[in-house]
């Protein structure tokens, strides 16, 4: 698991996305990307730790798009299409973590859950697994 967070990690920092790690918040608050601060707030104590490296990878995905975390309250059909960019770019992010490091998986559902991303997803990843 700490080999796909450095990675992801210096994804972002290749990037030029300033980032902080929060190894003592509460287990209940996600991480967050403000793109318009050049800032991730990355939580480390997640109470899923087998979700942290798709958490990861999608507010990279926030930070690629620039969405803004603050349009979230306002327009849901734009949080909808900025959720689903980010969760694409975290799925891709985490499949060239694969491809780099000569990982591979039976199937897309064991390569989805071995990285946490959520089964609501499943067919999403199934598609770019055979893309």
């Amino acid at each position: 698991m700490n080999n796909v967070i450095t990675y992801l990690l210096n994804y972002a920092f290749q990037h030029e996305f300033d980032y902080i790690i929060m190894n003592d918040a509460p287990s209940i608050w996600p991480s967050v990307a403000c793109p318009q601060r050049n800032l991730m707030f990355i939580n480390l104590n997640w109470e899923n730790k087998t979700e942290i490296p798709f958490q990861l990878a999608h507010e990279i995905g926030h930070m690629l798009e620039g969405n803004t975390c603050y349009m979230y309250n306002d327009f849901y059909r734009i949080k909808i299409q900025s959720e689903n960019q980010a969760n694409l770019h975290a799925i891709d992010l985490l499949r060239q973590y694969c491809l780099d490091n000569d990982i591979s998986f039976e199937s897309a559902i064991i390569f989805a859950q071995q990285f946490g991303i959520p089964s609501h997803l499943y067919e999403i990843v199934q598609y770019r697994w055979y893309a």
